[in-house]
């Protein structure tokens, strides 16, 4: 094994590493803890009759010492060290399939408390993808209203091509159609959707306004 390209991994991927020891520490704490304890925790004593009548002496066994307990070290290691080689061989890469990631964030404005959403379009696939441009849908019940989103911070980035491993961020204040539309305040549910060239989209959870608690 190559040490430096095992250091540069731990680097590279110490956050991980980090979750993995974590784990199987709490794993190696639980199973200790489910074992059976002794109930006798005080030694008792043993009385002992010399060949002298009427004489008793009366002594404690002594305490075990504790043995030297490797184990959970040794666990951490081999847990680490089977991460690294599933990693270097593309093991972890076949059990995980290779998808595209569309995720949408909620925020509210601490400067004046407006709805703004923040976008991410992440390609995991073995292939390039390009999307078009999103749509934002607002829900009132079973009436729907979708605007297409072709302006974003005065910028059209959409058609948009992602290599793979690459991906795209954006953000949309959604305000902006509440102010500007006449009716949409009522429509208080919204969902973000992006549709590929190849004609596959791909859809955010429905997230109510009410939810929203966080600050940007």
């Amino acid at each position: 094994m190559n040490w430096k390209d095992f250091l540069a991994f731990v680097k590279k991927n110490r956050m991980i590493i980090y979750a993995i020891l974590g784990v199987t520490l709490l794993l190696q704490v639980c199973s200790r803890n489910m074992l059976p304890t002794d109930k006798s925790t005080v030694p008792q004593p043993s009385e002992i009759t010399t060949q002298e009548p009427g004489i008793i002496e009366n002594f404690q066994e002594p305490e075990p010492q504790p043995a030297n307990d490797y184990s959970t070290i040794m666990l951490m290691v081999g847990a680490v060290l089977l991460f690294f080689v599933a990693k270097k061989y593309g093991w972890i890469d076949k059990l995980f399939p290779k998808v595209v990631i569309f995720k949408v964030d909620y925020f509210k404005q601490k400067q004046n408390n407006n709805l703004v959403l923040r976008a991410f379009i992440i390609n995991k696939t073995a292939l390039s993808i390009s999307f078009n441009n999103p749509t934002l849908t607002f829900y009132n019940g079973n009436q729907k209203r979708s605007f297409v989103i072709k302006n974003i911070g005065g910028q059209n980035y959409f058609p948009i091509t992602l290599t793979p491993g690459t991906g795209h961020k954006f953000t949309i204040d959604a305000q902006k159609f509440y102010d500007n539309v006449e009716g949409l305040n009522s429509y208080k549910t919204l969902r973000m959707e992006v549709a590929s060239t190849s004609g596959k989209t791909y859809k955010s959870m429905k997230w109510p306004v009410w939810l929203t608690f966080r600050k940007l």
